[in-house]
C-alpha cells in the first residue's frame, strides 16, 4: 500500500516539475524589454495608424487610442522577442 502512495507522489512530483519552465517563459520576454522616448512623425487619419520614431531613428506603426498630435512623446517599452522588434505599452511622456 506504501509503494502505491509514493508511486502515485512521485508521478505528480514528476508532471508539476516539468510545467515549471513553461511557468517561467513569460517573464523572460520581460527581461528583454527596454524603456524608450518615441515621438509620434505621422498620424493616418484614415486608419488611425500613428508613426512613431524613437531617437535612434527607429520607426514603428502603432495603433494609439486618444486624440494626439505630431511632435507628442510616448514612453514606450521596445521588445526584442523574434524576428521582429516592436513596441508595447506606450503611455504620454511628461
Amino acid at each position: 500500500m506504501l509503494r502505491k502512495y509514493i508511486s502515485t507522489a512521485l508521478l505528480t512530483s514528476t508532471l508539476l516539475l516539468g510545467f515549471m519552465p513553461l511557468a517561467a517563459g513569460p517573464n523572460a520576454l520581460l527581461a528583454r524589454a527596454t524603456g524608450v522616448v518615441a515621438t509620434i512623425t505621422a498620424i493616418d487619419g484614415r486608419t488611425g495608424a500613428t508613426t512613431l520614431t524613437t531617437a535612434a531613428g527607429e520607426d514603428f506603426i502603432m495603433y494609439l487610442s486618444g486624440k494626439w498630435k505630431v511632435c507628442n512623446l510616448f514612453e514606450c517599452d521596445r521588445v526584442e522577442d523574434a524576428p521582429q522588434v516592436r513596441m508595447q505599452h506606450c503611455q504620454p511622456w511628461q
